[in-house]
């Protein structure tokens, strides 16, 4: 069964706008996520576990027990779950986070999010490839991205996309509506202008992790 799927077992006979109205999204958000259409944020996610007394594992992924009463006693510990995304296009420039492309959850404490994210629900988590920002970011870092926060702020470190690409880049504003596109790896890449309207900002890069270990290891 698919997390689609819990969510209508959930619900059980209660009709969909009830359901809607009581987690406060709209009745085709509810549709859209029990067809798999969407995925569901991490606050809808939170809300439905504290509601029903299930666990986040059960709703994502099916992992018993479902309800927390069934889990050894543990300290209490609060905690968001945040997407981790594939770095793709969708087609015609659609949204960034689409069902197909959510590869896992990751938690974070609640309390640690609400100092450094804008809202919990614009966050994503994607995985860095080639070697352009090395030494800062280094293939496979795992990076958290704010996509709330678009604005450009001088030397700061972005997920983009332009001509076809989703990258991680610093930005800088230059004279005649351009942005200057840079790479930490200054020997290897070289920094490039672009028009501001041809680059598309998803978000700004507010954390970063490493496996000091390759996995599988």
């Amino acid at each position: 069964m698919s997390i689609g799927g819990r969510i209508k077992e959930l619900r059980g006979e209660m009709a969909r706008h009830d359901f809607a109205d009581l987690f406060g999204v709209a009745r085709n958000t509810i549709q859209r996520y029990e067809n798999d259409e969407r995925t569901p944020d991490s606050v809808f996610i939170a809300a439905l576990c504290n509601h029903f007394k299930i666990t986040a594992d059960w709703l994502i992924s099916g992992e018993e027990p479902m309800h927390r009463e069934a889990l050894q006693p543990h300290p209490s510990l609060d905690y968001d779950y945040i997407p981790m995304v594939e770095a793709k296009l969708s087609a015609g420039g659609g949204s960034f986070v689409e069902a197909e492309g959510v590869q896992g959850y990751y938690a974070f404490r609640k309390d640690w999010l609400r100092r450094v994210a804008t809202s919990v629900k614009d966050l994503v988590l994607m995985r860095v490839t080639g070697d352009s920002m090395t030494p800062n970011l280094q293939k496979n870092d795992t990076v958290l991205i704010d996509t709330n926060r678009k604005d450009i702020k001088e030397g700061e470190i972005y997920a983009i996309r332009y001509d076809y690409t989703i990258m991680v880049k610093r930005l800088a504003f230059r004279p005649g509506q351009k942005v200057l596109v840079i790479s930490d790896n200054k020997t290897d890449f070289e920094p490039y202008e672009v028009a501001i309207q041809d680059l598309h900002v998803i978000g700004q890069v507010i954390f970063f992790s490493r496996s000091l270990i390759p996995e599988g290891i």
